[in-house]
């Protein structure tokens, strides 16, 4: 049933990253444009999004806007709609602002550079029952390094490669109410604007237990490559 509430949200997705550690890349690409065998990053996000029942898009472009455009241009025809809105080099917040004209209902905020096969129908169910202004979605930490455990005496009790931390972070595919967007303030960042939701508890946290993939650099740009296939592709 929550499937069916998909068509009515915008997807608003920040693609205007200058992606300075994917150099090459990002010499001549906005970060949301670096090739995954072959395919923008962004192609794969619109995919999974378009798979999951969102017809609405609005692309945050800045850097290299000319690229973005060209990117759109050449889209197949499809029951969606992709529309771009130029910020320049604006911050996370009024590019979303400057976005908001084109968005008539809630809005499903979305990092370009991350790929997760996150549950569109299970957040929304979790965020109307909670009754949020915003949900952002969560995903468990993993150390980038193995970690070594050990007692006073110094003798080593375990070792874990890569473990799991106690911590969240946040992923995007946030889904804001409009009278959450009503309070989008310029001119700083996500985290200073979701903040503010916070001491009147209106905002909640869906945990995303599936796959997630960001992409920063060349070395997580041909992680996710390897992982494409399997888990983002039709």
């Amino acid at each position: 049933m929550m499937k069916d509430e998909m068509n009515k949200l915008t997807a608003v997705i920040l693609c205007g990253g200058r992606g300075e550690r994917l150099k090459p890349f990002s010499d001549t690409l906005p970060k949301p444009l670096v090739p995954l065998l072959d395919k923008p990053l962004l192609h794969y996000l619109l995919d999974y999004l378009y798979a999951e029942g969102v017809r609405r898009f609005v692309l945050c472009i800045g850097y290299k806007a000319e690229a973005m455009r060209a990117f759109v241009a050449g889209l197949e025809e499809r029951d969606w709609e992709v529309i771009c809105v130029d910020s320049g080099d604006a911050t996370m917040t009024d590019r979303i602002a400057d976005a908001l004209p084109h968005v008539p209902g809630r809005a499903l905020i979305c990092y370009g550079d991350t790929l997760a096969n996150v549950d569109l129908a299970k957040l929304l169910e979790q965020h109307e029952l909670a009754g949020a202004l915003a949900s952002i979605t969560v995903y468990p930490l993993h150390s980038p390094f193995g970690l070594v455990y050990f007692g006073a005496d110094r003798v080593v009790t375990q070792m874990a490669e890569k473990p799991l931390l106690p911590y969240f972070i946040n992923i995007g595919f946030m889904l804001c109410e409009p009278a959450a967007l009503t309070r989008m303030p310029r001119g700083t960042d996500l985290v200073t604007y979701l903040s503010a939701f916070i001491p009147g508890r209106e905002l909640t946290a869906f945990v995303h237990d599936g796959r997630h993939l960001t992409v920063n650099t060349d070395k997580e740009r041909k992680e996710a490559e390897q992982q494409l296939v399997e888990f983002f592709t039709a």
